[in-house]
């Protein structure tokens, strides 16, 4: 089922820990289960290295991404109006340096597995600038698509195309899409990206995309899906 994605992108003055979280994140923090929300993720970023790739990396640093899933923008907008919508996620204010939101619509090229399994790796991109937004959408949602999704070892892979966000001085977006690949270990992360396929598949990615920047993060499911 393909839905909307409502991301935080968040900068700490620190890095974070699980004590300055506690036990789980967003405990107390206004996130009651709306029937708008679907699910709650949030990432607490532990790598940010080019895990398998060598690509130019963007000058956005983060140290977690909130995810909340609805199923339709109305859906969002309604439960950010309710004010049930926290997309800090319970992180404490004082830490947080900077934030900005984006809204998705995200494509579920593989299903992710259930939550614990593997490693989660999400990325930031963003496209070429002679490349437009349709051309981009083209060829991310199809040729990418299909090369990815036969990486060997892959479990799990979400494309979230950005309809709104952060813009830079000259009202270019600073994030067109956001990537989530699930994988078993980092060993198969840099096996997969240096076989066959993955050396085709960064081979396209130049045709469109100008940055990838990515991060291992570590997961909570707060509610629902994941």
């Amino acid at each position: 089922m393909n839905m909307i994605s409502l991301m935080s992108l968040i900068r700490t003055r620190t890095d974070l820990n699980d004590a300055m979280l506690g036990e789980s994140p967003g405990a107390g923090q206004g996130l009651v289960p709306d029937p708008a929300i679907l699910g709650q993720v949030f990432n607490r970023i532990n790598d940010r290295s080019q895990k398998g790739i060598d690509y130019a990396r963007s000058a956005i640093e983060l140290d977690a991404i909130a995810q909340v899933f609805c199923a339709d923008i109305s859906a969002g907008m309604s439960a950010a109006a309710t004010g049930t919508l926290d997309l800090k996620m319970g992180v404490p204010g004082h830490l947080v340096e900077e934030i900005n939101n984006i809204l998705c619509l995200q494509n579920i090229v593989i299903s992710p597995p259930a939550p614990g399994t593997g490693l989660k790796r999400m990325s930031i991109l963003r496209k070429r600038p002679d490349v437009s937004s349709e051309e981009f959408q083209n060829q991310w949602f199809g040729l990418h698509g299909i090369l990815v999704k036969r990486l060997p070892g892959i479990l799990g892979y979400r494309q979230n195309l950005v309809l709104d966000g952060p813009r830079d001085a000259e009202g270019n977006m600073m994030v067109d899409g956001m990537v989530e690949l699930w994988f078993p270990d980092t060993a198969t992360i840099e096996s997969s990206f240096r076989s066959d396929i993955g050396v085709t598949t960064m081979t396209h990615a130049r045709e469109f995309l100008a940055e990838i920047s990515t991060f291992l993060v570590i997961p909570r499911v707060l509610h629902g899906l994941s």
